[in-house]
C-alpha cells in the first residue's frame, strides 16, 4: 500500500523530463572554496551541499532574480545573497563576505526542507539576533514569531506553536529529539541559548518529515562548532542582570585540529528569585551548568559533524501561587547528548545524502514539598524519572526529470524509562517519621520506525508537492503501577500542496495534511507527582490523528516582505489532561479544532534598519461541547525595530501587546490583556570586546506569566549587561 502511494506521488508530479540544472561554486572572501556548506534558494524547497572544491548544483534551475541562503560548515546561516543574473555558460560564483553580524533572520518564507509542506511558515533566527536579545531560555527565542508562544515564563517554560502544546510541537537539538515525560511537553530547560548559533522554527504540520509530536511544527536549534578553516579563537560571553539576579558566563575554544574544527566549551548560569512589579516571586531561582565538545571536518566526500553536550540543571524552582504551601521544584535535570551528522553530495543523480545518529541520556527529579505549619507536619514527595533516547535518520535527495524528491528512513525511541516515587513524612518536631517508596514504572520503552518520501515539481507556473510517511509505534511497560501492558499503532501521514504565482513577487500556497501522534509513555503508564500536582496515566489511550488545512499568501518586493497565513486543524481522539481537585488524569476527548490567522512582515530601511511586525488571532475548542482547549496564545502581536550603524553600533526595540483572553482551557484561568516593551543597544569597541545593555519589560508592567490556574506574575523590569568577544 505504501509503495503504491509513493509511486503515485512521483508519477503525478513527473509531467516533464527535461530540466536544466544550475552549476555553481561557493568561495570565501579570500577566494578559497568552501566545502560542506548547504545552499538553499530562499522560498523554494530543496538544498545542495558543496563538495571539496566548493561546487554545487541547484535543480531545477531557479528563475532569476532569487536569493540564496548559505549555511556554513560551522552551522551559521549567512545573510541571503541576491542573484540578479546567471552566466550564459559556466558556473555561477557565490562569494561569502565578512560582515559584523554574520547571521540572518529570515521571515515570511516557505520551509527550506523539501519534506515540509510549502504553506507552512518558516523563520530562521540567527546568531546576531540571539546575541542582541539575550534569551534566557529556548522559549524566549520565539518572542518575535507570530503564532509561537511559551507556556509560562519560568525556567521550565514550554515552547509551543499555534496552541499545540503537550508534546504536539517537536523540539530538535542538533537534529536529536528533545523528549521529556512532563505533561506540558518538552521544554529543553537545560539548554543554554548562549551555545546556540541558530534556531529554525516551522509553523505547520511536520508529520511527514518527523512523525509523532510535529502537529504544530518544529523548533530546531543548532550548536556552534567551528568550521575546518576557522583559526584558533577563544570566544567568551559574560552576563549580569538586575531583576532576575542572572549571572552567567560562557567560554568557547575553537581550534583547527587534524584538518577539522574542534570545539571545547563550558557555561555556567545562576538565577535568583526574580522580581515582579508586586515583589519577589518565591521559588523562581535556578542554576545551570554545561559542557560541549564538538568536531567537524571534510570527510567521506562531505561534512562530518560530531558533538557531545552535557547540560545540568540544579534546584529549578517552579513558581506558583501556592508555593509557600507546597513548593514544587526540579532538584536535578541532567541531559547527556551525542550527535553525529554527515551531509554530502550524493552519488550519481543524488544531489544530497544525509545521515544523523543521536543518543541522549536524560534524568529529571521532581519534588513536591508540603511545607510545615503549626498543625500540619512537612511531607516531601520525590519522583525520579530517567530514560535513554535514540534516533537514526537516513535521507537522500535527487531530481527525477523536473521533480525534486527526497526519500528517507526515520527511527527514534525511548528506552529503559523508569519512574520511582518516594514520600518522606516528618513530625511536627521536624524529624523524619518514615518513608514509602513506589515503583511507578519499572521499565518502559517506545519505538517509532518510519519510511517517508516527498516530492515537488511544477506544471507550467503552478507548483505541486506531496509527501507520505508510514509509521509503526510500539510501547511496552513492565511491572510498576499498571503492570505489564503494551500498545501498537500503525498509521499513514501525508500532505498535498499547490503553489500558484498570482503576480510578480506574490504567491498563494494551499495544502492539506494528515498527521499522527501517539501518547507519551508517561501519559499511558505513569502515576505519581508532577510539577502541578498528582497525576495518573491511562494505558488505554488511543493515538491522535489530525486533518490540517493551511494557506499562505506571500509577497516580496525589494526590501519588503510580507506573509498572511491561515489554518484550520482538527485533532481526532484528542488526548486531554484534565483536573479533578488537585489531581490530574488523561482521557481521549473526541475532536478538537484549532484555527487562526497570522500576519508577519519585514521592511529594510536604508540598508541598516529593519522593521519587523507580527500579528496573531487564534482559537481552539473541543467540538463535542465547545469548551476551549489549553495552550492557545492570546490575540495580539509585536513590532520590532532594529538598526546597525557603521558596523559598530546597534540598537533594538520590541513592543508587544495582547488582549484579554476570556476563554481559558480546562487547566487555565482568564488572562488580562497587557503590553510590554523591551529595548537594548550595543557597541563593538574591538573584536575582543563588545558591550551590550538590554532591558526587558522596561515599563515594569504587571501581567501573568501564563494562563495556568496557579500562575504567578511574570518578571518585572530587568536590565542585562553583557560583554562578549573573540580573542
Amino acid at each position: 500500500m505504501q509503495t503504491r502511494i509513493i509511486a503515485l506521488i512521483l508519477a503525478c508530479l513527473s509531467f516533464s523530463t527535461v530540466v536544466r540544472a544550475l552549476e555553481g561554486v561557493l568561495l570565501d572572501h579570500d577566494g578559497r572554496p568552501v566545502a560542506g556548506a548547504r545552499i538553499q534558494v530562499l522560498g523554494r524547497p530543496g538544498s545542495s551541499v558543496t563538495d571539496a572544491a566548493g561546487h554545487f548544483t541547484l535543480t531545477p534551475d531557479p528563475t532569476v532574480p532569487f536569493d540564496v541562503v548559505v549555511s556554513r560548515p560551522d552551522g551559521i546561516a549567512l545573510r541571503p545573497i541576491p542573484v540578479e543574473s546567471v552566466p550564459v555558460s559556466g558556473p555561477i560564483e557565490l562569494r561569502i563576505s565578512p560582515v559584523f553580524t554574520d547571521a540572518v533572520t529570515v521571515v515570511s518564507s516557505a520551509p527550506a526542507d523539501l519534506e515540509l509542506p510549502p504553506a507552512a511558515a518558516f523563520t530562521l533566527v540567527g546568531r546576531a539576533d540571539l546575541e542582541q536579545r539575550g534569551p534566557q531560555h529556548l522559549s524566549d527565542t520565539l518572542d518575535t514569531i507570530a503564532g509561537a508562544s511559551g507556556l509560562e515564563r519560568g525556567h521550565d517554560a514550554v515552547p509551543a506553536i499555534r496552541g499545540l502544546t503537550s508534546g504536539r510541537t517537536l523540539i530538535l537539538l542538533d537534529d536529536g529529539r528533545v523528549t521529556a515525560e512532563r505533561r506540558a511537553g518538552p521544554s529543553a530547560t537545560f539548554l543554554d541559548p548562549f551555545s546556540i548559533d541558530e534556531v529554525e522554527v516551522v509553523r505547520g504540520p511536520g508529520s511527514v518529515a518527523y512523525g509523532s509530536d510535529a502537529f504544530g511544527g518544529v523548533i530546531r536549534a543548532r550548536t556552534r562548532i567551528p568550521g575546518p578553516s576557522d583559526p584558533f579563537a577563544v570566544r567568551y560571553t559574560s552576563v549580569g542582570a538586575t531583576g532576575t539576579g542572572e549571572r552567567a558566563v560562557d567560554l568557547e575554544i575553537g581550534a583547527p585540529v587534524f584538518g577539522g574544527g574542534l570545539l571545547a566549551a563550558a557555561s555556567y548560569r545562576k538565577f535568583e528569585d526574580y522580581s515582579s512589579p508586586r515583589g519577589t516571586v518565591f521559588n523562581s531561582a535556578a542554576e545551570f551548568q554545561g559542557l560541549r565538545l564538538g568536531y567537524q571536518r571534510a570527510a567521506l566526500g562531505g561534512n562530518l559533524r560530531l558533538l557531545w553536550r552535557t547540560d545540568l540543571g540544579r534546584d529549578i524552582g517552579k513558581a506558583a501561587t501556592d508555593s509557600r504551601i507546597t513548593r514544587a521544584s526540579y532538584p536535578q535535570e541532567n541531559s547527556h547528548r551525542f550527535a553525529l551528522h554527515l551531509d554530502r553530495p550524493g552519488p550519481g543523480q543524488w544531489s544530497r545524502v544525509g545521515v544523523t545518529v543521536t543518543w541522549d541520556s536524560y534524568q529529571l527529579l521532581t519534588d513536591r514539598d508540603r511545607l510545615p505549619t503549626a498543625t500540619t507536619p512537612r511531607q516531601l514527595t520525590s519522583a525520579d524519572v530517567d530514560a535513554t533516547d535514540y534516533g537514526l535518520r537516513l535521507e537522500a535527495e535527487r531530481s527525477i526529470g523536473a521533480v525534486r524528491a527526497i526519500v528517507g528512513i526515520d527511527a527514534n525511541g525511548r528506552l529503559g524509562l523508569s519512574a520511582v516515587n518516594t514520600t518522606t513524612n516528618y513530625g511536627l518536631s521536624g524529624l523524619t517519621t518514615g518513608s514509602t517508596r513506589e515503583v511507578s514504572v519499572r521499565s518502559a520503552r517506545r519505538d517509532d520506525v518510519a519510511i517517508f518520501v516527498a516530492a515537488s515539481g511544477s506544471v507550467g507556473r503552478v507548483g505541486l508537492s506531496a509527501g507520505v510517511r508510514g509509521d509503526r509505534v510500539r510501547t511496552t511497560n513492565r511491572a510498576g503501577y499498571f503492570g505489564d501492558r503494551g500498545s501498537s499503532n500503525a498509521a499513514l501521514s501525508g500532505f498535498v500542496a499547490v503553489g500558484v504565482p498570482l503576480a510578480t513577487g506574490l504567491e498563494l500556497s494551499l495544502q492539506a495534511a494528515r498527521g499522527f501522534r501517539d501518547a507519551l509513555l508517561s501519559d499511558r503508564y505513569y502515576r505519581g507527582i508532577s510539577g502541578r500536582g498528582f497525576i495518573t496515566g491511562n494505558p488505554d489511550l488511543n493515538a491522535e490523528t489530525s486533518r490540517q488545512f493551511d494557506g499562505a499568501l506571500r509577497w516580496a518586493s525589494g526590501p519588503y516582505r510580507a506573509a498572511l497565513y491561515g489554518y484550520q486543524y482538527r485533532i481526532h481522539d484528542l488526548i486531554e489532561r484534565y483536573r479533578t481537585g488537585n489531581n490530574y488524569f488523561f482521557r481521549n476527548r473526541g475532536e478538537a479544532q484549532l484555527e487562526g490567522v497570522e500576519l508577519e512582515g519585514t521592511v529594510e530601511v536604508g540598508g541598516d534598519t529593519l522593521l519587523q511586525i507580527g500579528l496573531q488571532a487564534e482559537q481552539g475548542k473541543v467540538l463535542d461541547d465547545g469548551t476551549p482547549t489549553d495552550g492557545v496564545p492570546s490575540r495580539g502581536g509585536f513590532l520590532v525595530v532594529r538598526r546597525e550603524t557603521g558596523g559598530r553600533w546597534w540598537w533594538l526595540g520590541r513592543l508587544a501587546a495582547y488582549v484579554r483572553d476570556r476563554r481559558p482551557g480546562p487547566t487555565e484561568q482568564v488572562v488580562p490583556g497587557y503590553a510590554t516593551l523591551d529595548a537594548g543597544l550595543g557597541y563593538r569597541l574591538t573584536e575582543a570586546l563588545q558591550l551590550q545593555l538590554y532591558g526587558r519589560n522596561v515599563l515594569n508592567r504587571s501581567y501573568l506569566a501564563s494562563a495556568d490556574v496557579a500562575s504567578v506574575l511574570a518578571p518585572g523590569r530587568s536590565v542585562i549587561l553583557s560583554a562578549r568577544g573573540v580573542i
